[in-house]
Order: C-alpha cells, then sequence, then structure tokens
C-alpha cells in the first residue's frame, strides 16, 4: 500500500500552520508607545545667582526641589572683594515658572557654602509670608545727584520698617546701601555716595527686616560731576600780555575750554590750548592791547555739557599801573 501522497499532504498542512502561527506572533509583538509628557527642566542649579535688570536684585539659588517644582532662594549682595553675603538672613521657596520668569538673567555662579542664609525651620518646603503689607515707595528727593558726590536721600512711602535697608541699584554695579539710615513708617533718610555710579537712570529699593522689598525704577538720576575751580594762578595781567594760566580744582577730567567772561557778561577772552587731568588745568592767555581792565570770571567747559565758574578771579591791570 502506497502512503507517501497522505505524508506530502500532512507535511504541506503542518508548514502552513508554522507560517500562522509565526504571524500572529510578530503581530502580538508589536508594542504601542504611549507618549510620555516630562516636566520642563530647571534652568537654574544651586550657587546660581540671578537677577532682573529692572530692579537689579540678586537672588542665590540654594537647592531645587523637582517633586514640589519650588526653588529655594536668598537675597545676595556682592562684596568689594568680589565675594557675596546675604542681605536679609531669610530664605525664600517659589514655584520655578514664577523665579524663571521674574528673574531671567544668570548673572554669575558661587559656592553656596560660601553665602550664610537661613533655611525654614519647618519641613520640609516652606513658602515665606511676610508680615503686615509690604513697603510701597511713592516719592524720591532728591531725583538728581553729581558723580562723585555725596547726597542726603529722602525716600517717601508706607509699611517701612524700623531697620529696613535702603539701596540704589544700577545694572552692572555694585548696590550702594545708605548709611546714617532713619526710618518712620513712611519715611526713611539716608546718605549715599554716589562716587561709583555712572551717568544715568538709578533704580531705588527699600527692603524690610522681614524681607519686604520694593523698589522705584528710574527713580534718580546721575549726572556727570560739575567742575569746580579752588584757585588760579596768575590772578592778574594787562593788555598786550601772554600767560600761562594754570586753575586748580576738581573734575577737569573732560574739560575742553577755559574762558575769562568780563563783568558785563558778555566779553569773553579765550584761554586757548587747555592741558586738562583731574584736578588741573593749564592753558595760554594771550591779552589784546585792547582788552577791557577790570574783574573777570574764569569758566571751564567740559564734553559732558556741565560748566564751573570761579567770580571775579582774575583782573586785568590798566597798563599804566
Amino acid at each position: 500500500m502506497t502512503v507517501k501522497p497522505f505524508y506530502g499532504l500532512l507535511l504541506g498542512l503542518i508548514l502552513i500552520v508554522c507560517v500562522l502561527v509565526a504571524g500572529c506572533s510578530s503581530q502580538s509583538s508589536t508594542t504601542n508607545i504611549a507618549k510620555i509628557t516630562t516636566q520642563p527642566a530647571a534652568k537654574y542649579t544651586a550657587g546660581d545667582i540671578i537677577t532682573n535688570n529692572a530692579s537689579s536684585s540678586y537672588w542665590m539659588i540654594i537647592s531645587y526641589d523637582p517633586t514640589s517644582d519650588l526653588y529655594q532662594r536668598v537675597l545676595v549682595q556682592q562684596n568689594s572683594d568680589g565675594t557675596w553675603s546675604q542681605v536679609t538672613g531669610l530664605a525664600e521657596n517659589d514655584t520655578r515658572m514664577d523665579v524663571e520668569k521674574l528673574y531671567p538673567d544668570l548673572y554669575t555662579q558661587a559656592s553656596v557654602a560660601s553665602v550664610t542664609y537661613a533655611t525654614p525651620t519647618v519641613p520640609p518646603v516652606v513658602t515665606t509670608t511676610l508680615s503686615g503689607s509690604g513697603p510701597t515707595i511713592s516719592a524720591v528727593s532728591p531725583t538728581t545727584g553729581a558723580v562723585g558726590t555725596s547726597v542726603s536721600l529722602t525716600v517717601t512711602g508706607s509699611n517701612f520698617e524700623n531697620g529696613a535697608t535702603l539701596k540704589l541699584i544700577q545694572a552692572g554695579i555694585q548696590p550702594i546701601i545708605a548709611s546714617g539710615v532713619s526710618v518712620t513708617s513712611t519715611q526713611i533718610t539716608g546718605t549715599v555716595n554716589l562716587a561709583n555710579l555712572n551717568n544715568g537712570p538709578v533704580n531705588i529699593q527699600v527692603i524690610n527686616p522681614d524681607g519686604g522689598m520694593a523698589s522705584l525704577n528710574s527713580a534718580m538720576t546721575i549726572t556727570p560731576p560739575t567742575p569746580t575751580i579752588s584757585s588760579i594762578s596768575p590772578t592778574s595781567g594787562s593788555p598786550g600780555g601772554s600767560y600761562t594760566l594754570t586753575l586748580n580744582g576738581q573734575s577737569f577730567t573732560n574739560a575742553f575750554a577755559v574762558n575769562l567772561i568780563y563783568s558785563d557778561g558778555v566779553t569773553l577772552i579765550p584761554c586757548t590750548s587747555p592741558s586738562a587731568s583731574a584736578t588741573t588745568i593749564s592753558c595760554t592767555l594771550a591779552l589784546s592791547d585792547s582788552a577791557n581792565t577790570g574783574t573777570y570770571s574764569v569758566e571751564v567747559l567740559t564734553s559732558d555739557g556741565t560748566t564751573g565758574t570761579m567770580s571775579s578771579a582774575f583782573t586785568i591791570n590798566n597798563s599804566t599801573s
């Protein structure tokens, strides 16, 4: 009896079943990939010192907690030796979104261990709540001050606390902290030294001891220093004479012209080819034979647009005297 055809048919069926099983197995092994949504990475890390050019306050990031999505930060200021120190001694905890929106600029990076700060005492995370209403600034006097001078500053507002700090803030420059500060609930006075500031606007900032802070942008304008004349030599001359006139004083660096102005306020005699340093100017004073006799004021003009004057400083004598 012949059985070979039967075995051939059986083998064919087995092959077909194997192909079907393999296809199903391949299909079932295909995995659907779920879309995974991740939280944006924190922009800052511990030790980053961040700022906002509008207020120019500086905050150091102490830590970031991805679980709560909160930064811990502390208000800092730069010391004269380049190191950083805390201002209020209070650490604050704020959301990542608020911190990165309000303080978008990374100023520098420093060691957290090098800055003294106070951490919240209630674990795990406590958002700082200020006592009462925060301070507000409504007016500042004076609104201008010259580079190199000291100014008695008065800030009017509300909710000022005893022990508050008064500062001048200008981008890229160490904040100027007022000395001799006196505080009432509505007014703060203090003396600020404008020596290290640049020409242009500065912001005023008040920080209460509890960390409450108020800023008034462009509250004051810093102007170029006005030249001052303390003495001149010589103090007199005669018509037809030529003299090297020397002026002593301050803020002469940008001086470009020196003039003698007659008592009528109109007649002017230039002192030519001025050579200036910060405290001295030398120029050539050539008096014509017809120069008016009498007293003259001496003025110095600078490229900053400032003028310094010494009244009745030079006398042109009668040629016969």
